[in-house]
């Protein structure tokens, strides 16, 4: 948007014409209802102006309307500029040179619901570097650690956290670390780096989530029935041949992860996919009858009637309740196969955060720590496609899952939540050093 467009449309809705004299007795609403508007476009980057009412008039003894926080505020959106009206919205001022960037907000938040603190946190957000937590704290404190203090390093760390708040994740962590000239002096930095962006980016408020953190929402939408979890059940579109191959790597299909599919190899067989979700299914059914998570029931069968969205809510019960396996095991008959399965199931499972590094034959390589701290990796294999044709994303990526021990091999249960974050150059060559470090270990292939 050129920057006079963006002042005719700034223009249109904020018309000094017509400012007029703050009515009689409204000053002092007048003064609360700026710092309400400050606190949510710092927390929201827009918010409708319907909204806005709504929540200061339930915060508020004083209330107001739509109609009249324009009148009032008007003259303080000229003055200060600190927020500004845009069509049916109060936007933050960052939008003032490009009022598209506020509808495509908008879309963004579409369908998502809304953090709203009371009344003391809410208002906290008037300082527009307000969070409500210390790991953009202890970023910081990581950086001027390990590159000093210095103006890279805070230029640097101005940059990685306005791409953490403001919703574009580390997808551009390697070029910042470039463009300031900041380097890491030992193998151990990169991956405290990481872990700690990632722990800012799952835990702090951003706009495109309407105020709430990734993690909040994620378990929002669970429970809202609308998760992010790709299920290696669901059918999907025939990939060509000859087509450019999903995980982003620049090759043909058929020389990349097609070959993986073609070998048959990278997943369990027919037989043991159906051995695999008989015993799921049955343990599933048992929990959910335990705990009564659902209506429908489910039957130890494969394929089942029941949906991957309603499974998932009794695979979450379970996993917080892991001793249902063994009540299951003594009040079930099954064969003694299927009770083996099980038993390790109770005692090795690895839940948890992974990143898959590359794709092989045989698994997909997943990194992550052990219960000393230490980075090991994991060839997980698929269930019934594998791991490189049921996740289709770009190298590496962040999934959420539970690895189980199966008849020799390491799987998953079924559930892989894929996390929606890319990688420059730079987070990417972090990763590769801890492969390289990693690897001197093996490859882990069986959890038994």
């Amino acid at each position: 948007m050129t920057e006079e467009k963006a002042k005719k449309i700034f223009e249109q809705y904020n018309r000094t014409s017509d400012v007029v004299r703050c009515p009689y007795g409204r000053a002092t609403i007048r003064k609360l209802l700026d710092s309400y508007a400050r606190a949510a476009v710092n927390l929201y980057g827009i918010i409708s102006r319907d909204d806005f009412v709504k929540i200061f008039n339930k915060q508020n003894v004083d209330q107001t309307s739509s109609e009249e926080i324009y009148i009032l505020l008007l003259p303080l959106v000229l003055k200060n500029g600190w927020y500004g009206f845009y069509k049916e919205y109060i936007v933050h001022y960052s939008f003032f040179d490009d009022f598209d960037q506020a509808d495509y907000l908008l879309e963004d938040q579409a369908g998502k619901p809304r953090y709203i603190p009371e009344k003391n946190e809410f208002l906290k957000y008037t300082a527009e570097d307000y969070v409500d937590n210390d790991h953009l704290w202890n970023l910081g404190c990581f950086m001027e650690d390990v590159f000093g203090y210095s103006k890279n390093t805070s230029e640097g760390y101005e940059e990685v956290s306005n791409y953490i708040i403001y919703g574009d994740g580390i997808r551009e962590l390697g070029s910042i670390l470039d463009r300031h000239n900041l380097i890491f002096s030992d193998e151990k930095q990169p991956q405290e780096f990481i872990n700690l962006i990632m722990l800012a980016k799952n835990n702090t408020r951003i706009w495109e989530n309407n105020g709430y953190t990734p993690s909040e929402l994620h378990e929002i939408l669970i429970k809202r029935d609308k998760n992010i979890i790709k299920f290696p059940t669901v059918k999907r579109q025939k990939i060509g041949r000859n087509d450019p191959c999903p995980c982003g790597s620049g090759k043909k299909y058929k020389k990349c992860c097609g070959r993986f599919d073609d070998e048959k190899t990278a997943q369990l067989s027919s037989e043991e996919c159906r051995l695999f979700y008989e015993i799921w299914y049955g343990l599933i059914g048992f929990v959910n009858e335990r705990k009564s998570v659902i209506k429908a029931k489910i039957k130890p069968e494969y394929p089942n009637t029941v949906s991957d969205i309603m499974v998932h809510k009794v695979r979450e019960v379970l996993w917080e309740n892991p001793e249902l396996i063994d009540e299951y095991i003594s009040e079930t008959e099954l064969p003694q196969e299927k009770i083996d399965i099980l038993k390790l199931w109770r005692t090795n499972n690895k839940k948890g955060m992974f990143f898959i590094l590359e794709y092989q034959p045989e698994y997909a390589v997943a990194i992550a720590p052990n219960e000393q701290g230490e980075d090991r990796l994991y060839g997980i294999k698929g269930i019934s496609s594998s791991v490189a044709n049921t996740l289709r994303r770009s190298l590496p990526a962040q999934i959420e899952t539970v690895l189980l021990p199966f008849k020799g091999k390491i799987i998953y249960d079924g559930f892989m939540g894929s996390m929606p974050i890319g990688f420059a150059e730079g987070a990417k060559a972090a990763f590769r050093e801890m492969y390289d470090k990693a690897i001197k270990y093996g490859i882990i292939t069986s959890l038994e």
